[in-house]
Order: structure tokens, then C-alpha cells, then sequence
């Protein structure tokens, strides 16, 4: 099953880590972004995913299917400066919950496979 309370909590200690009085302060390629990041990668150690960083920042979160095709989720963590605390970040934890979800239920081994991406610098691009 899904688990909203898990990503709820999860987007609020991101809020707790990256934001302050004024809003989200993700600004790509600062150290709150990076501290998201770093978050991020800390939520998936726990499942049977590869993570690659692109030449562009992108990040790559792959759950290897048994097919060929493919299910892509994206979002961003970045913010522009006094953000919501919500814009974008809600998509790239939602997309890692449904990770979580199709794992435990294809043991593992779904019949597609599912990438999670979380576009850098969306706010530059």
C-alpha cells in the first residue's frame, strides 16, 4: 500500500532541512539542494534501485523491470529563493513512495521498469 503519512513526514523534515521563515531555500546547486539530495538518497538505500547523476544534474532513479518499456515520474527538489515548501519536491516524494509500493509488490522484479527522475535547476531551464 501507499503510505501518504510516510511522504507527508518526509516532505516535512525536507522542510525542516532546506527552508526557513521565508520559504524553500533549494536553490539548485546551493548547499540546500544539495542537503535535499542527500535526503533523497537517504530514503532510497533501503530499496534494489540504481541512482546515476547525469551531465545535466538530473537525477536517475531506476527500478529495474522485467520488460523493456518504461514508467517515468518526475519532479524537482529545487525552489526558487522563499519557495513553497511543497513546489515540485511533493512530485519527486510521491514518485518515491510509488517506488516503494511497486517493489514490494513485484518482490522487487516489476513487470516494467519504473525510473524516478529529479530534473535539476528546473527553475534555470
Amino acid at each position: 500500500m501507499l503510505d501518504p503519512h510516510r511522504t507527508l513526514a518526509e516532505l516535512q523534515e525536507l522542510r525542516r532541512r532546506t527552508s526557513n521563515e521565508l520559504g524553500a531555500q533549494r536553490v539548485a546547486y546551493t548547499p540546500p539542494w544539495h542537503a535535499a539530495r542527500a535526503f533523497l538518497n537517504e530514503q532510497l538505500a533501503d530499496l534494489p534501485v540504481t541512482a546515476e547523476t547525469d551531465p545535466a544534474g538530473n537525477l536517475w532513479v531506476t527500478l529495474p523491470g522485467v520488460s523493456k518499456q518504461e514508467l517515468w515520474i518526475g519532479g524537482h527538489l529545487d525552489s526558487v529563493p522563499n519557495g513553497g515548501w511543497l513546489d515540485g519536491c511533493l512530485n519527486v516524494f510521491a514518485g518515491l513512495e510509488v517506488l516503494r509500493r511497486v517493489n514490494t509488490q513485484y518482490a522487487g522484479r516489476p513487470p516494467v521498469t519504473v525510473r524516478l527522475v529529479d530534473w535539476a535547476d528546473e527553475f534555470e531551464a
